[in-house]
C-alpha cells in the first residue's frame, strides 16, 4: 500500500523546459478559442433576441 504523504510518484518525469513551454502555448490557444466561441454564441444570441434591430 503506497503513503499518501509521500511526494514521489512512481515513473513521474519532470517536463523539460519546451514541454511546458508548449503546454503553457497550447492552454492559451485552448483558452482564446472557448472565450472566442463564447463570445459567438452570446452575439448570436442577442442578435436572434432582436437586441441590435
Amino acid at each position: 500500500m503506497s503513503d499518501p504523504q509521500n511526494p514521489e510518484i512512481l515513473g513521474y518525469v519532470e517536463p523539460s523546459a519546451e514541454e511546458l513551454s508548449a503546454r503553457k502555448k497550447r492552454n492559451f490557444a485552448i483558452a482564446a478559442s472557448l472565450f472566442g466561441f463564447v463570445t459567438l454564441v452570446f452575439f448570436t444570441m442577442l442578435y436572434r433576441l432582436g437586441v441590435f434591430a
